[in-house]
Parts: C-alpha cells; sequence; structure tokens
C-alpha cells in the first residue's frame, strides 16, 4: 500500500468520524443550551430528532439577530423593589400578586427587546432551564380566571414568574444580586407580616 493510499484512508476514516459524531454534538449542544425546553421540541415534533433540532437552531440564530436592551439601573431598581412588593402583597392577596407579578415580568421583557410573537421560544435561548416553571405558572394564572385556585398552587406560580423575571434581570448584570427583600419566598413574607396564609383548596 502507497503512502498517499494509507492517506487517502485516514482521510476517508477521519471524514466518517465526524459525519458520524457531528449530530451528536449538536444534540448534546442544544440540550445543554434548552434544558428541558429541547425535550418539549421534541415531543411537539413527534420525536423527529431532525426536525426538532432545525427549530432550535432557527432560534439560536433568530436570538442572536435581536437587539436586546440593557435595563437602566434606576429601572431595574424599581423593578427589583416592585417586586419585592408583590411578595409582600402574596399575603393578603395571593391571587393579585401572582397576576401582577406575570404583568411585571411582560413588561421587562418589552424592556428587554424580546419579540411579542414567539417570546417564550425567543427567551428559551437564554432561560430554558425556567420556561416549564413558567409555563405552568401561566396556566395556573389562566385557571384562576375561572375558577378558585388554591393558594399553593399561586405560590408556585408567583415562585416560578420571581425566579424567571430575576433571571433576566441578572443576565443584563450578571454580577447584581437580588436585595434582601427579594431573596426570600412568600413564606418569608408571611413570616415579617405576622399573618400565615391557610391554603385553600382549588373549586372542584
Amino acid at each position: 500500500m502507497t503512502m498517499v493510499t494509507i492517506l487517502v484512508v485516514c482521510l476517508l476514516a477521519a471524514v466518517a468520524v465526524v459525519a458520524v459524531m457531528a449530530p451528536r454534538l449538536r444534540t448534546r449542544r442544544l440540550r445543554e443550551r434548552f434544558g428541558p425546553e429541547y425535550d418539549r421540541t421534541l415531543l411537539g415534533h413527534g420525536g423527529r430528532v431532525g426536525e426538532a433540532e432545525r427549530e432550535l437552531s432557527d432560534r439560536l440564530r433568530l436570538a442572536r439577530a435581536l437587539d436586546l436592551k440593557a435595563i437602566a439601573p434606576a429601572e431595574r431598581e424599581r423593578m427589583l423593589e416592585q417586586l419585592g412588593r408583590l411578595q409582600e402583597m402574596f399575603v393578603d392577596d395571593p391571587g393579585r400578586a401572582a397576576a401582577e407579578a406575570d404583568r411585571l415580568l411582560t413588561e421587562l421583557l418589552d424592556q428587554v427587546g424580546y419579540p411579542a410573537k414567539g417570546r417564550l421560544e425567543s427567551v428559551s435561548v437564554h432561560h430554558g432551564g425556567l420556561l416549564p416553571g413558567y409555563r405552568e405558572a401561566r396556566r395556573s394564572l389562566e385557571r384562576a380566571q375561572a375558577v378558585q385556585v388554591g393558594t399553593e398552587e399561586l405560590r408556585t406560580a408567583l415562585l416560578a414568574i420571581r425566579e424567571l423575571t430575576l433571571a433576566v434581570l441578572r443576565a443584563e448584570r450578571p454580577s447584581a444580586r437580588p436585595s434582601p427583600a427579594l431573596s426570600a419566598s412568600p413564606e418569608a413574607a408571611e413570616a415579617r407580616s405576622g399573618r400565615p396564609v391557610n391554603p385553600t383548596p382549588s373549586a372542584g
């Protein structure tokens, strides 16, 4: 076997390895980037990996084209303070507190520059791990418009919305830390108020 033949064989072997490994590497990168959103997208495409990964890759390309804006320090502090007040409000009015927190998050996403159309898909590029909780929170808020929703469900919804709100704010300034008022959960707000909230069962 001549040297040229050996080189050709080695080259073909290398190409074959790349052809086998490239899809696996892409899958691993997308799973790491999107977290549980990867499995949700895959399920939405009936388990067809190629279609799901094309959608996720499209999300990445669209996200790179977004003109995301930094939140002014004063506006960031205002939102943090408002989020803290909503946690205090939860003690007396859980449903309103959770709904107002969702409106605050919507305002934040508007200001940062996430598009209204396909918003959650765009957010998934940066915060995919938090979207399952947020989607469930939205379902709870929608359900609360028609039936009585238990306090524990609303508490979970508020915490999920709060977590995503803080993540978006921290993404604008990674070194930022929430104020002590925000590092506490609704349970801490209840303790400070001295008025514990007893969970109420959902209607039905």
